[in-house]
């Protein structure tokens, strides 16, 4: 569009100039093309047109910036991880030695790891039973992925004791003789405690009962 209507002229339209499309039928003015920054990774995959955007696609050991226009703007892979391009954001390599098989090549920013096909060695950090193999190979997109799981210790096989054996420990009847004993040995400390205090009382009253009797002998005497 070159000029919008006004009450005496119609709208005016021209076709969009170079680097500027308009892909709808619109009283609006062309849009500038999107731009592929080729410093970043980015490349052209289809050319701007009059009715069309340019498109652009992250090459390979690159991932798309989330700021920019898909495409147009990419980041490097970080380290240990990688990217096939395709706009597709970056994987982490495949651990050989987490599968328990050696490392054939290693990983680098465009291409995963290559581990062996048989395993050489035990898996590491896996539980005592069979892995599962996560490495997972897509031959026609050429593609490999790999999902790592967490570190577990190795299981050690537990046998889960019988509870109606006639051998096992009855621990509640144990419990419960326990509890009688320590009632049991409660009540005879108290009967003994008041054994003893009996018997301090009765050792205090005899003293006075042995100098009432001899007072009254002393009497006697001197009448």
């Amino acid at each position: 569009m070159r000029s919008r209507c006004t009450a005496t002229a119609d709208t005016v339209c021209a076709p969009c100039q170079d680097e500027y499309f308009s892909s709808e039928h619109n009283h609006n003015f062309c849009k500038s093309c999107t731009i592929c920054n080729t410093r970043k990774g980015s490349v052209e995959v289809k050319k701007c047109e009059k009715t069309s955007d340019r498109i652009c696609m992250c090459v390979a050991g690159y991932m798309p910036d989330i700021r920019y226009t898909l495409g147009s703007e990419c980041s490097l892979c970080p380290e240990g991880s990688y990217s096939l391009g395709g706009n597709e954001n970056c994987r982490p390599w495949t651990n050989c030695s987490l599968l328990g098989k050696h490392t054939l090549r290693p990983g680098t920013k465009t291409d995963d790891a290559v581990c062996s096909n048989h395993v050489t060695q035990p898996a590491t950090s896996q539980s005592a039973t069979p892995a599962v193999n996560l490495s997972t190979t897509d031959h026609k997109n050429n593609k490999s992925t790999a999902v790592s799981s967490p570190s577990r210790p190795s299981v050690i096989p537990f046998i889960c004791p019988d509870t109606n054996s006639p051998t096992e420990t009855n621990w509640g009847s144990l419990s419960l003789i326990l509890i009688c004993l320590i009632l049991l040995v409660v009540s005879g400390m108290s009967i003994l405690l008041l054994i003893i205090q009996a018997a301090k009382k009765d050792t205090r009253k005899r003293p006075c009962r042995n100098n009432h009797q001899s007072e009254f002998l002393f009497m006697g005497k001197k009448v």
